[in-house]
């Protein structure tokens, strides 16, 4: 299984280091980034679903994997305190989603840019096909 999926020139990447985290997803249009761990069960799963995503969408969109024990300082500056998160960039900025609350807790939609827990293949597809769709529309 390949945790990353992206393809820079001939190599694939296997996993994105803190270092190379800001130009990789200003050099790609629209990159979904994978917060996760070695010993985390449901990451695994994630991980699969995202390999299907890649061999569905291809070069659309760029997708790497972030071990949040190797690289805390990331996964402190985007809040990450759950894993696996998931995270979509366009143009370098992370995607804010209105997500649909408990209506016992709150009625207004809550504004967050990640995913937290395993998310499903066709969740994803959605999602992704939506953020396509509006930057072939710009």
């Amino acid at each position: 299984m390949r945790l990353v999926c992206q393809k820079e020139g001939s190599e694939v990447v296997t996993e994105l280091k803190e270092e190379k985290f800001k130009e990789f997803v200003s050099s790609n249009p629209l990159v979904l980034v994978d917060f996760s761990a070695t010993w985390c069960g449901p990451c695994r799963i994630q991980g699969k679903i995202l390999d299907n995503i890649e061999a569905k969408f291809g070069n659309k969109i760029a997708i790497a994997k972030i071990d949040v024990d190797q690289n805390p300082n990331l996964a402190r500056d985007f809040n990450i305190y759950a894993v696996p998160s998931l995270i979509f960039f366009y143009k370098g900025q992370p995607v804010v989603f209105d997500l649909e609350p408990e209506e016992s807790i709150v009625e207004e939609p809550i504004e967050s840019s990640k995913l937290v827990g395993v998310q499903s293949e066709e969740n994803l597809e959605k999602i992704i096909e939506e953020l396509l769709a509006q930057k072939d529309s710009k």
